[in-house]
């Protein structure tokens, strides 16, 4: 979802126009320069390093004065912890490689924004460019999209690295039967696979039996069956990823002037995840201030070496001077035995 602020007339004429890349121009590159500042979990508790089944492993907040820098969305991270991939609200790419201690990320090399493309290789047109989750599997980028409710994907020129995005055209999947019922600014937020690459798909707000979001499942070409996911306000979801035993991990936020922040992550057991089944979703970490989070939106897990669940959280700033971009690492521990 993005949040909209309210501007003088001249600053909002201005910042729409430099708000866009233009559609109808070919996709442009550009490369930001990155600050880095390194955040403990808890700004008043600097020694906290475990909410939940997460423990801290560490976390930036990031800022450029690149006009197009920021509002990430959704996130992906190669199995090795060394390529990220994010996208923004404003429909460009951001691929970069992790500076890496202890493996985990410090910093960032090889930044690059690149304007996602539509269907011909140009430039998407502005009321398209509101890209919301992200998914890389079989050697393709999804990304959901709300507001023109879609989902494209984009193949990789290289299927070992996330970042061979350069020159990729859209190719626009069918659209649910449903979908035109759902918010103009509620809708497709999360996205990911299953294990036998069936496509899990979660709106924001869109409504389902009472008490439930509704969520659909689409296999290779299939219709999109729907299922329920629970409704635990003030959170909604933001993104999804797919754990290695094949569990689904949601990531939830709250966002509001009243409410505050907040974000939850929590576990969907995959063998419960059928086409018209109500979900439950187990609770693994509530994360609140004075925890550095912001308007959490973008989720990414991986295995590593020593066969440890890594999972890495990211913030939509909205391009707002009033929001920070964050972005969090944290392994996932075991669940205690019964």
């Amino acid at each position: 979802m993005t949040v909209s602020y309210s501007l003088p007339i001249g600053a909002a004429l201005l910042a729409l126009c430099l708000s866009f890349p233009a559609w109808g121009d070919e996709p442009k590159a550009r490369t930001p320069e990155i600050l880095v500042e390194a955040l403990p979990l808890n700004s008043h508790n600097p020694q906290e390093n475990r909410v939940g089944r997460l423990t801290y492993l560490g976390g930036m907040k990031l800022s450029s004065k690149h006009w197009l820098f920021g509002g990430f969305s959704g996130l992906e991270v190669s199995a090795d912890g060394k390529q990220m991939l994010s996208m923004s609200d404003r429909g460009t790419w951001w691929t970069a490689r992790f500076i890496l201690k202890d493996g985990v990320p410090v910093g960032f090399k090889d930044n690059v924004l690149l304007d996602m493309a539509d269907t011909a290789g140009q430039t998407l047109p502005k009321d398209d460019q509101d890209s919301e989750g992200l998914t890389v599997a079989g050697g393709y980028a999804y990304v959901s999209f709300e507001r023109n409710h879609r989902v494209q994907r984009y193949r990789l020129s290289d299927p070992a690295d996330i970042t061979s995005l350069a020159g990729a055209k859209a190719e626009t999947l069918p659209v649910g039967d449903d979908w035109k019922t759902m918010p103009f600014n509620g809708g497709l937020e999360a996205i990911t696979t299953l294990s036998d690459g069936t496509l899990f798909l979660l709106s924001e707000e869109g409504a389902g039996a009472e008490g439930y979001f509704r969520g659909w499942l689409k296999r290779e070409n299939g219709p999109y069956e729907p299922f329920d996911y629970p409704r635990k306000a003030p959170f909604n979801p933001t993104d999804a990823e797919r754990l290695p035993n094949g569990d689904i991990l949601v990531l939830e936020r709250r966002y509001s002037l009243l409410g505050g922040l907040g974000a939850r992550l929590c576990v969907i057991e995959a063998a419960t995840i059928k086409p018209h089944a109500r979900l439950v979703c187990d609770t693994v970490a509530e994360l609140q201030p004075p925890h550095n989070i912001d308007n959490m939106e973008g989720l990414a897990v991986r295995r590593n070496k020593k066969g440890e669940t890594i999972v890495y959280v990211i913030a939509d700033n909205n391009f707002s001077a009033l929001q920070r971009t964050v972005l969090l690492v944290f392994r996932l521990e075991d669940k205690p035995a019964r």
